[in-house]
This record gives structure tokens, C-alpha cells and sequence, in this order.
């Protein structure tokens, strides 16, 4: 399963050291490493920051362009990264996280994803217009295109409440037999989810103004009990290291049953859950 790792804070944040650690959990997500952040040139949360992106479909600890950027102190109000353990897509730069794109309104969105999708029904036809081969892919062209209805429904910009509330819809449905660790960033706020039994999303408050988020706890043992799982079910989004919104909770629990049963069926699984 792949792994994600984010930072939301109202003042830039140092993560070399968890970005190190972060990575040495390559050799068991060894199809890619993907890192972004904003360059908000000192002016947190301003959504016209430039995205810095990088991604490489090889591990991370092979990586030569991977230190060379952790050699200098990386600090970010919004950051992204992401290593890949692949269960669909060829080994390739385009099924990389995380991935870029852009909503009607111009909003430069990045988005990663730990998980698999067994049920598409709502996918459908954006393997036709993905770059790469990934379920996560589709997940975010669906969910820009869901913005951008609910765009041109209101005649302008949303806001924010009308995108929390677009985000937090289209996440309660395509949450449907479906694993979905998922983290989107707009430059202003950070939007998390995760649907799993267990507790595979994690977060750390830094302070009353930076958080983190990661698939496993880093830190050591000096910080494991600082950690706490990401509450499930249910869109969060944050704000300069703050809480701004929880949805509420949709009953989508993913439990590991559903891959048992997605083995059984093999090819007969698209019928099982249309029936």
C-alpha cells in the first residue's frame, strides 16, 4: 500500500527530517516517490503560489535527484509526498503521485492517494483522458469535474463551504466499496479523508498552527505518542495548521473482507456489485 505524507501551516515548516525518514519506507513502495509544495514566497495560503513538483517512477532510495533536494532546507506552509506501491499502472513517471490539475476557476490542485478503488462505476470513461493508468488519477479528474459543476451551478466562484460541501459528496459516494486515503491541497486549505477499518492516515498537531499528516507515525519513539489516527469516514479540511470543517460522517467503512471477496469473484466482481 502506498504511503502519504502532508504539512498544512500558517508558517513555513522544516521537513527535512521527517522527509528522510518519510522515504526510507521506499523499499516497501518501491514504484515511485513524488514530492510537491508551494512556493508561497513568504505569503502562506496564497492560492497563486507556483506548485513545485517532482516524481520519478523509480524507489526513492535510488533516487539521485532525491537527496540533492533534501541537501537544502526544505520549508513549506503546504506540502505533498508520496511513495508508491503499485496495484494498477505501469512503473511510470505519469502514474506518479502527486498529481497536478486545475478546476474551471484556475484553483492549482495536488492530490495524493493510498488505496484501491474495486468499484469505478463513477470512473467511468476517464481512462480516456488520464495521462497515466491509475484509479487515483481518475479520482481526481472526477472530483475537478464535480468542482466544476458545482461552479457553473452557482454562476461563480464557490468559496469555500461550496467546495467542502462538492469535495465532501463526491467523496461519501465514490467511497462505496472502496479504499480512499486521500489528501487535496488548493494552496489555501488541505482537504484529508480516509475510509479504512484500520488506522492507516495519521496526524500530528504540531503546533496551534502546523499540522501533519502520514500513513505511519514518524518522529521515533520520541514522537509516536504525539500521533493520533485521522478520524474516518468524513471530509476534514484544514487552514494554516487549523481545523476549519468536518462533514459528517458517511458509512463507507472499507474493511479487508472486500479484497477477500473481490479475489473470489475474480471477473465476475463488476456484476456483484451491480447487483
Amino acid at each position: 500500500m502506498c504511503e502519504l505524507f502532508a504539512i498544512n501551516s500558517g508558517r513555513p515548516v522544516l521537513a527535512n527530517a521527517y522527509l528522510r525518514e518519510f522515504y526510507t519506507h521506499s523499499h516497501d513502495n518501491p514504484h515511485g516517490w513524488g514530492l510537491s509544495w508551494r512556493d508561497d514566497h513568504g505569503k502562506p495560503g496564497d492560492p497563486e503560489a507556483d506548485v513545485m513538483l517532482w516524481r520519478e517512477p523509480i524507489p526513492a532510495y535510488e533516487s539521485t535527484l532525491l537527496p540533492k533536494i533534501l541537501e537544502q532546507p526544505v520549508e513549506a506552509c503546504r506540502l505533498e509526498a508520496h511513495i508508491r506501491f503499485s496495484t494498477c499502472g505501469a512503473q511510470s513517471v505519469e502514474n506518479c503521485h502527486p498529481f497536478l490539475g486545475s478546476d474551471i476557476s484556475g484553483r492549482e490542485w495536488t492530490l495524493i492517494h493510498n488505496g484501491i478503488l474495486f468499484n469505478e462505476e463513477l470512473l467511468a470513461g476517464y481512462d480516456r483522458i488520464e495521462r497515466g493508468e491509475t484509479d487515483s488519477e481518475r479520482t481526481m479528474l472526477f472530483l475537478l469535474d464535480v468542482l466544476d459543476e458545482a461552479t457553473m451551478r452557482a454562476g461563480g466562484a464557490l468559496g469555500f463551504d461550496g467546495t467542502f460541501d462538492a469535495l465532501a459528496g463526491a467523496l461519501s459516494q465514490i467511497s462505496n466499496l472502496n479504499r480512499l486515503n486521500l489528501i487535496m491541497d488548493d494552496g489555501t486549505y488541505t482537504y484529508v479523508h480516509t475510509n479504512t477499518s484500520e488506522d492507516t492516515l495519521n496526524y500530528r498537531q504540531l503546533s496551534d498552527d502546523a499540522i501533519v499528516f502520514s500513513t505511519k507515525p514518524l518522529g521515533g519513539d520520541a514522537e509516536k505518542d504525539l500521533w493520533k489516527p485521522v478520524p474516518r469516514n468524513r471530509l476534514i479540511a484544514y487552514r494554516d495548521g487549523r481545523l476549519v470543517r468536518t462533514s459528517a460522517p458517511h458509512g463507507y467503512t472499507f474493511c479487508e473482507a472486500i479484497l477477500d471477496l473481490r479475489k473470489k469473484f475474480g471477473d465476475a466482481w463488476p456484476e456483484v456489485i451491480a447487483s
